[in-house]
């Protein structure tokens, strides 16, 4: 019955309410409340409603944290921090009455941002348009929004120079970078944006590495976007020479490829695929689909091929020929060039001496001085064929022999595996009576190199920049002897400082805050004893070719 007239009076007494704020992770037994000090006269309660999280001692009336409170775990939608509360709700056995407490829960910025990746692709075809907006991922931060992401940060090498891009999430509308070729939005809509604000071209540079930081002012969170820049058709196919020049004599054989022409387009695959095409010979047109009787193009090899015997024609010792080359562009207007063939008379059965020489090699200098061979190529490679009478003398012999054939024919071969980089080149003189050629075998590249570091290991100094209030850049330069290489240069540590990264061939060490300030922790960190970092150098065009260089980071005081 006394129980009854309890509950009866709850039912019929009025609600006090009291909000208190309390913050997360605090730790356990601290004590949140004292119900004490809500009336001078010594009360009894009745525990009705409460949370696991919360202790009440009916004793001491003293109210206490019985477990751990994580707001992002007890609220995970409250991202504003207005309605993450825990309450308990006690009977007051003085007044009749209950009393209701409202503990807030703030939050504290214990969590860091994070991205859903550490690297991103992106793809956009060159000559886009400027201003152009890429939508990016944001990094995501449990904590409240105002202890959440505060500040994106763009850093990347443009020209040789370290290029930083910041947008401050709560003040978008202050930033000004325009004048800048990459740089961050963050619009109305909290949509965060890659800008491009220039017009990319593919063959002035193919890629773009950007670091983007995500900072809530205590912590910071990094990852990798690399931008590809891919292939438009706007370039033309362009002849190495607008004339070339081929002597032949009346007997040589049918089926002979007399030269194989070459372009070169600057775009890249199938943009760049050149289809080559007869036009004209000696002023004739040749329409596309005729076939004439001298001599026939490949089309796709640009290979000139003779289909007939040359001592059949009478007084024709001279043959003009116009070849165009067309990437497949529709209505494109195609690269020229003018081949001239020489029909020179065969002399051996006069007492005249003669060294007529036709060349292996698809690239031969207008003049017939250079010849280009591959390095690599296997020992005894064919170098050119020559007509003499048996009296022709090889005056050198270093890197190549003369082979006789016939009476009055003969072929000049390599005798070793050209290595363009321990030698490129090589001096053929050959005599016959008065008569001498002398003409020049130029060894071109292949990719069979590896790069190579100046050393094995790198030593820095920190005490010749820790004064500095800047960005310290160190360029990284591997060196490949192969012609026109590409290096490219990585990570191979598995742990890396925060505070050091590398864009393209660049080691960025940044203790630096807003307003150019050194941040001397940082500085303390990165100098508190040695730090060893392994960068490997790739060949781009042959990542199986590659080193590594061990960089080490001391202070010598």
């Amino acid at each position: 019955m006394v129980l009854f007239y309890i509950f009866l009076l709850i039912g019929l007494s009025q609600c006090r309410e009291h909000e208190i704020s309390i913050n997360e992770e605090t730790p356990i037994d601290t004590i949140i409340f004292d119900l004490n000090s809500l009336s001078s006269t010594i009360i009894t309660y009745q525990l009705l409603e409460s949370s696991s999280l919360l202790h009440f001692n009916s004793t001491t009336n003293l109210i206490s944290i019985s477990k751990r409170i994580d707001r992002d775990t007890l609220c995970p939608n409250d991202d504003q921090c207005s309605k993450c509360y825990l309450t308990i709700k006690l009977y007051d056995m003085y007044y009749y009455d209950i009393l209701l407490l409202k503990f807030k829960i703030n939050d504290i910025n214990d969590n860091q941002p994070i991205f859903s990746s550490n690297t991103y692709s992106i793809s956009l075809t060159e000559n886009n348009m400027p201003e152009m907006k890429i939508r990016l991922s944001k990094a995501e931060d449990i904590d409240c929004f105002i202890n959440g992401v505060q500040l994106y940060e763009l850093t990347y090498v443009y020209r040789n120079r370290v290029i930083v891009s910041s947008v401050n999430v709560f003040q978008p509308q202050q930033q000004n970078q325009t004048n800048q070729p990459f740089y961050l939005l963050y619009d109305s809509n909290a949509e965060l944006y890659l800008v491009i604000n220039m017009s990319l071209d593919r063959e002035l540079q193919d890629e773009y590495i950007f670091t983007i930081t995500a900072n809530d002012q205590k912590y910071a969170t990094s990852t990798k976007l690399t931008l590809t820049v891919l292939d438009v058709n706007d370039h033309n196919p362009k002849f190495s020479q607008s004339v070339y020049t081929v002597n032949i004599s009346q007997s040589t054989p049918m089926g002979t490829i007399l030269i194989k022409l070459t372009a070169y387009d600057a775009d890249s695959d199938d943009n760049a695929r050149i289809y080559y095409s007869l036009l004209s010979i000696d002023g004739y047109k040749i329409e596309s689909n005729e076939r004439n009787e001298l001599f026939q193009l490949n089309s796709y090899t640009g290979e000139l091929t003779l289909l007939s015997k040359l001592d059949q024609l009478d007084t024709k010792n001279i043959f003009k020929l116009v070849v165009g080359a067309s990437d497949g562009t529709h209505n494109a207007i195609p690269a020229l060039t003018t081949v001239y063939i020489n029909v020179q008379t065969d002399l051996f059965n006069s007492d005249q001496s003669l060294i007529q020489i036709t060349f292996g090699s698809n690239r031969v200098s207008k003049n017939f001085t250079e010849v280009y061979i591959s390095e690599n190529l296997p020992n005894a490679t064919f170098i050119a064929y020559i007509k003499s009478n048996p009296n022709l003398q090889l005056l050198t012999h270093e890197g190549f022999f003369l082979q006789k054939l016939t009476e009055n024919s003969f072929t000049l071969l390599t005798d070793r595996s050209y290595d363009r980089e321990t030698r490129s080149s090589y001096n053929v003189q050959l005599r016959n009576g008065n008569v001498q050629r002398n003409f020049q075998i130029l060894v071109t590249d292949v990719n069979d190199c590896k790069p190579q570091w100046n050393s094995s290991i790198l030593n820095i100094d920190f005490d010749q920049f820790i004064h500095l209030n800047e960005a310290i850049v160190l360029t990284l330069n591997a060196t490949d002897e192969d012609e026109n290489s590409r290096v490219g240069y990585r990570k191979k540590s598995t742990s890396w400082p925060q505070s050091i990264s590398l864009i393209s061939n660049q080691l960025i060490l940044n203790c630096t805050v807003e307003g150019n300030e050194t941040n001397n922790d940082c500085w303390f960190y990165l100098a508190n004893g040695e730090i060893w970092l392994d960068i490997e150098a790739y060949d781009l065009d042959n990542e199986n070719f590659s080193s590594v260089i061990k960089i080490r980071l001391y202070r010598s005081s």
